[in-house]
């Protein structure tokens, strides 16, 4: 995984992950990424985070571009996070 570039246009860092397990029926899941060229923790992502139209959801394998936020406890959560290319599904 790799960073997609250095800074999206509202200056937050886009990278690049892998869907490791999400679950749709639970609205949640996890990516796998890089940063730097060294694997990091597995990313939290949350449904309502992905930006497709109709039924949010992804699949395991899926590439996906995301930044990072907060939850409400202030842990990192992957947000802004889009399909830029779908696994075999």
């Amino acid at each position: 995984m790799q960073r997609m570039n250095d800074m999206s246009e509202d200056n937050k860092v886009v990278y690049v992950g892998e869907v490791i397990w999400f679950s749709a029926q639970k609205g949640y899941g996890y990516l796998l990424w890089e940063k730097d060229g060294v694997q990091q923790k597995d990313m939290f992502l949350h449904y309502s985070d992905i930006v497709i139209d109709g039924f949010k959801t992804v699949y395991k394998g899926d590439r996906v571009s995301f930044s990072i936020g907060k939850n409400m406890r202030g842990e990192p959560k992957a947000i802004e996070v889009v399909v830029i290319k779908k696994s075999r599904q």
